[in-house]
């Protein structure tokens, strides 16, 4: 075994103070140096001589993380992995110093604080969108970072476990101090994750995006593909989650939350209604057959186009943003309408559904129809469209003497929701399994595009 000098280096301590003393002369004739005054050494990722300068690790700590995660944000990243990047390379540089250097709940909060300010400058976070939807995980809505003050808890908490598991006298003493730290800091054992939930559920107007969330009728699952996914640019993942939050700046919003001096509240587009989110997001009459319309159809021809490739009624795969779905597809086996106006023998009022696929052979057909209701009127928009078509598919039976004709509604809300029912009628087509990625997506970037264009218009 060789020493590594280079790596080497002593220190003279005399009644609690460094002092500066000789280097030590080994019996080879080599020299250990004695550590000056300003040097430190790094132990473990702590620069320290024979004590932790508290302050100033923890100045360096903050100063790497906060450089760290502007880095990350400036970068060309997709929103789910500038999040997953801050929580792999940025955040673990500080939570190791967790358990080492002091750091308060407060001077944990303000980290959290700083790096939120640092999204919010990027466009990434809203700075009226709820907190604690943030750290929650991207399965359950959230976003997936992980907070500064429930991982250093984490990590305490190991080092804690791991001195108390060992029999030595020194390692229990240890234990017992930590555990003495602990209760005098008041540590609550309640899941970080559920105590977010709570909160986020409680706020009067964020938590109606979380009431929505829960609904029976809602496949979660797939209602929160686009954030699992994490192909949205990060600007319009955070647009959409303010949309969802209800904190874009229309004018019931000035002028009722931000207690704002307002004109009028009625919307700028109609002048009917009031301007609220839902409103403009589904409910504005003079945008009906424009951006609405363009947004159902967005979503209507990824359906269309996959089910004409599945039938081969069409020889390759068409960008869904430049696909321009025919009123009729046919061959030999199958025949598929898009909007066109179907001739019964008995006059029926609805007769013009968004697709109808006749299969020649077995003698059956399927009335498709798509819709982008709000939030919480996904059962009334199923149920009504169940209703809508069925004389049209009586009549589709009986004139063409088929086995079955069958009404399949593919909902999603202008928030992104997805009926459980759209879930089982796509597999029940046999359809890819991206397909309700597709469709989300071409609804998401239709609500936003609808939201920036009328409140963001320069």
């Amino acid at each position: 075994m060789r020493f590594s000098l280079e790596k080497c280096a002593t220190v003279e301590v005399k009644r609690g103070k460094l002092v500066e003393g000789e280097n030590i002369r080994l019996a080879d004739g080599r020299e250990m140096a004695n550590m000056k005054a300003e040097d430190r050494y790094k132990y473990l990722g702590i620069q320290q001589t024979y004590e932790i300068k508290q302050q100033e690790n923890k100045k360096a700590a903050e100063t790497e993380l906060i450089r760290r995660t502007r880095k990350i944000i400036n970068s060309q990243l997709s929103a789910k992995n500038k999040i997953n990047a801050i929580n792999i390379w940025a955040i673990p540089t500080f939570t190791y110093t967790a358990g080492i250097l002091n750091w308060s709940k407060t001077d944990l909060e303000n980290l959290d604080r700083r790096i939120r300010t640092t999204l919010t400058q990027q466009g990434m976070l809203h700075p009226n969108s709820v907190i604690e939807r943030l750290y929650l995980p991207r399965k359950e809505g959230g976003r997936g970072l992980s907070s500064l003050e429930h991982t250093c808890l984490k990590e305490e908490k190991k080092i804690t476990q791991y001195f108390e598991k060992n029999n030595l006298p020194l390692h229990q003493w240890i234990a017992a101090q930590r555990r003495i730290a602990s209760t005098s800091r008041n540590i609550q054992e309640e899941d970080p994750a559920e105590k977010l939930r709570n909160k986020w559920k409680s706020k009067a107007l964020h938590g109606r995006f979380f009431n929505s969330l829960q609904q029976p009728e809602v496949d979660m699952t797939t209602s929160n593909t686009y954030l699992k996914q994490g192909y949205l640019f990060p600007q319009t993942e955070g647009t959409l989650q303010a949309i969802q939050d209800q904190v874009v700046p229309t004018r019931t919003y000035l002028k009722h939350i931000l207690q704002q001096q307002v004109e009028t509240t009625k919307c700028r587009l109609c002048n009917t209604a009031e301007e609220t989110v839902q409103h403009l997001t589904s409910g504005c009459t003079t945008i009906a057959g424009t951006k609405y319309l363009t947004r159902h159809d967005n979503m209507g021809k990824v359906v269309h186009q996959l089910i004409c490739l599945q039938k081969e009624l069409i020889p390759h795969f068409t960008p869904h943003h430049v696909y321009a779905p025919q009123t009729l597809k046919e061959n030999q086996q199958f025949k598929i309408y898009w909007h066109l106006t179907i001739i019964t023998d008995r006059r029926v009022e609805h007769n013009r559904p968004d697709m109808v696929i006749f299969d020649k052979v077995n003698k059956t057909a399927i009335i498709i129809d798509f819709a982008v209701p709000q939030d919480q009127n996904l059962t009334k928009t199923y149920t009504e469209k169940i209703t809508k078509y069925e004389a049209l598919a009586q009549q589709i039976r009986d004139m063409w003497k088929l086995k079955d004709a069958r009404i399949m509604p593919l909902i999603i809300s202008a928030n992104g929701l997805v009926h459980r029912k759209t879930t089982q009628h796509l597999l029940e087509l046999k359809l890819p399994q991206n397909t309700i990625m597709w469709m989300q997506k071409a609804v998401i970037l239709g609500t936003v595009n609808i939201i920036r264009k009328t409140l963001y218009p320069h």
